[in-house]
């Protein structure tokens, strides 16, 4: 498999609340951000409702969209686990990206299968994650 950069970019909350229960808990937030790339350009704006589990890695699942730097939109979903780095307390993760667009200038991305990976400096409201993706190309 081949992996070919997509995107660079960040992302920020804009709201996140905290659920705690005994097996662990659950995360909703806002996000939004800016990406740049020789094929992608433009700004996410996010849903994240992401399940934190007993053993402290959270499962960032986020839905939303993305809307291109000349006006095109597609749906999104990212899932994956994001692990606490003890060294500065921030969550380092790796999502999978999917993509749905009607716009035929962007008709590639319904058959994109990416890879995000990423640092969450805080997970609270202004928290930023800095971002890189990659397309996933079969070599088979």
């Amino acid at each position: 498999m081949d992996f070919n950069p997509l995107f660079e970019g960040e992302l920020r909350y804009t709201s996140l609340e905290s659920l705690d229960y005994q097996a662990g808990g659950q995360l909703y937030g806002t996000m939004e951000g800016e990406v740049t790339g020789e094929r992608l350009t433009g700004s996410f704006q996010l849903t994240n409702l992401a399940p934190r589990r007993p053993d402290n890695v959270n499962c960032p699942t986020l839905r939303g969209g993305l809307i291109t730097q000349d006006g095109a939109r597609a749906d999104v979903e990212w899932n994956g686990l994001a692990n606490l780095r003890p060294a500065d307390q921030a969550r380092v993760f790796v999502t999978s990206l999917s993509f749905r667009t009607g716009d035929p200038r962007y008709g590639w991305l319904n058959t994109v299968v990416a890879v995000v990976e990423g640092v969450l400096n805080s997970v609270s409201v202004g928290g930023t994650a800095r971002i890189r993706a990659y397309t996933c190309e079969a070599t088979i």
